[in-house]
């Protein structure tokens, strides 16, 4: 089974073409109990190998797409562990399994994306942080869905203060400027003691100011279009300093003070948590306020089909949708024309999951509510 977290999400997210195929079973707490998710599976398979043979594809060419998952049916290590759910994606070359707390919808849908809706109650995607740990010998950004962090790719950022400089041309320049000789009795070096406002030495502040300007570059071309909040982890007379160096628009101001260098991830997650409970708990009644005061402006809207082109261009910052409610339907990108029925139609796509992937690929923010009746959006312009 893979892990759930965003970025599985967003690659699920990325992939466009048919056939893609969604299947969501729900499954029994206890292991020993599991004939009927088996039974249940193998009906979602022939749900879906039906609408494969409607679409046009041959018997050998549907064989070869079901062949993983008509194996997950017979491996007896797959039902041991006891789930909420299962999902599955499909397409060519594809293939994702994840198990899940929260109990999946039964269903099996063929259509030119994968269905992500259900996922998002899972993942908790509305408590998703950032921590970016800073130490003049590592730095890291890492990412929660709520439970644990895992280490994001940050390319082209220093790890280290000593890679973001030459540091034996630094120790130099530091010499030079300080008149402090580079050996002393006991033959090691001494750092130039030039200080400014802070205790910090000038040089020393001039060049970690210049490390930090780095790994901001970094962090804004990862993080451009997100909106999930941003801690700081490290000793306090760096925060400063880093925060000169920020662009990115949600830095909150709650820091873990330390040396993250000796926390582990758990720890660190933790501390993060703590600090921004009060963040997330405010941010939905928020967004359903801002949502009400919007209401009627060219700021906001319920029709999806404003929204769905909106989403598509980018503009969606929040989106409201249910979690298992869908409006069906066609959508043509390249006029914008959106299309919805009454009834699922053969060649329609899930219009409100369409939008839901769009939003979040771009960084907007997805509530999906059990009690939400109809799409709404709050606009970013």
């Amino acid at each position: 089974m893979d892990t759930l977290d965003r970025e599985s999400l967003l690659t699920l997210v990325r992939h466009f073409g048919w056939p893609s195929i969604t299947i969501y079973l729900p499954t029994n707490h206890v292991p020993t109990q599991t004939e009927h998710d088996v039974l249940v599976l193998k009906n979602l398979i022939r749900s879906a190998e039906e609408q494969l043979a409607e679409g046009g594809l041959r018997s050998p060419e549907i064989d070869s797409l079901l062949a993983l998952l008509r194996s997950t049916v017979t491996d007896s290590s797959e039902w041991r562990e006891s789930a909420g759910g299962r999902a599955f994606f499909i397409a060519q070359d594809i293939f994702h399994a994840f198990k899940t707390d929260a109990p999946m919808p039964e269903s099996a849908i063929v259509s030119d994306r994968f269905l992500v809706r259900p996922l998002l109650p899972t993942l908790d995607i509305g408590k998703r942080f950032l921590v970016l740990t800073l130490s003049q010998k590592h730095v890291r950004l890492l990412e929660s869905n709520g439970e644990g962090v895992h280490e994001l790719d940050v390319a082209g950022t220093p790890d280290s203060l000593s890679e973001a400089l030459n540091i034996d041309e630094y120790e130099r320049n530091v010499q030079f400027h300080s008149g402090t000789p580079s050996t002393g009795s006991g033959g090691g070096r001494r750092a130039a003691m030039f200080h400014g406002h802070g205790g910090i030495p000038d040089v020393t502040k001039k060049n970690l100011k210049h490390y930090f300007r780095m790994i901001d570059r970094g962090i804004h071309d990862l993080l451009r279009d997100d909106d999930a909040p941003l801690v700081l982890a490290g000793v306090e007379y760096l925060l400063p300093l880093y925060r000169e160096a920020n662009s990115y628009h949600h830095l909150v101001d709650e820091a873990i003070l330390g040396n993250p260098d000796e926390l582990t991830p758990s720890e660190i997650h933790k501390r993060a948590s703590n600090l921004l409970g009060p963040h997330f708990s405010g941010k939905m009644e928020k967004d359903r306020a801002d949502l009400e005061r919007l209401t009627g402006t060219k700021s906001s809207s319920a029709d999806l089909k404003e929204i769905l082109p909106a989403a598509l261009e980018g503009r969606v910052r929040v989106l409201f949708v249910s979690d298992r409610e869908s409006e069906w339907g066609r959508f043509d990108p390249s006029s914008g024309r959106v299309e919805i029925h009454a009834e699922a139609a053969s060649g329609d796509s899930d219009l409100t999951d369409m939008a839901t992937a769009e939003t979040l690929f771009r960084g907007g923010t997805v509530h999906a509510l059990p009690d939400q009746a109809a799409t709404s959006a709050i606009f970013r312009y």
